[in-house]
């Protein structure tokens, strides 16, 4: 009877590890530079592509890509609702501004216009779709982006983190059973993937976190 107990309890275990996904990858935990500096607002960029995507990418990749930046985009007003001291610069009042090609000095530019002393910076390096189902997907989702925020007007960087998920079955990755148990052992899709990394690496560093 024992035996038989065993046997079952084994199938059960290997039956849930089957069924689905999580996320196997790399994070890289945002570091604190500047302890005593007081934000008093964040100006947020838009999301931009990294420099390493050019115009080799498929006509297919490119607009995935740009999917990406609107995804991202929409997460980062998600992530930070409600927050006044928060202030987004959208693509249009971007590109209105006089602020050139030197990264220091657009954002210099944006932290005046929005009367800020910090600007949050997002770049998208990855953002596939998964192919599939929730239970069936013939590739998974996969997402990839860094993010700084830069203290205003001196640019020294007080946050920066990276993330970089290709979501895996558990059976490739055991050790993120949590997150496929939280994810109801499914194949989540690209803006499911990014809004987890984006909370978790924003929540991460402590002046982007509401003052209780």
């Amino acid at each position: 009877m024992f035996s038989k107990l065993r046997t079952l309890s084994l199938a059960l275990v290997v039956t849930a590890f089957a069924l689905a996904g999580c996320s196997g990858g790399t994070t890289s935990a945002p570091a604190s530079q500047q302890p005593d500096y007081a934000v008093t607002c964040v100006g947020v960029l838009p999301a931009a592509k990294a420099a390493s995507y050019d115009e080799t990418v498929s006509p297919a990749r490119q607009k995935q890509l740009e999917n990406g930046l609107i995804t991202l985009d929409a997460l980062l007003v998600e992530h930070f609702s409600g927050r006044p001291d928060i202030r987004f610069v959208n693509r249009v009042q971007l590109s209105g501004l006089d602020s050139g090609n030197d990264a220091l000095t657009r954002a210099r530019v944006v932290a005046d216009k929005v009367s800020c002393n910090a600007v949050l910076e997002t770049t998208l390096k990855r953002f596939k779709e998964r192919v599939g189902g929730e239970y069936t997907a013939k590739e998974p989702a996969s997402v990839a982006f860094d993010f700084r925020l830069i203290a205003m007007p001196d640019g020294a960087v007080l946050c920066s983190g990276s993330y970089d998920e290709v979501q895996k079955s558990v059976m490739e990755n055991l050790y993120n059973f949590k997150s496929a148990t939280k994810r109801g052992f499914t194949w989540v899709t690209a803006e499911e993937l990014m809004r987890e990394g984006l909370d978790d690496r924003l929540n991460s560093c402590p002046y982007l976190t509401p003052d209780e």
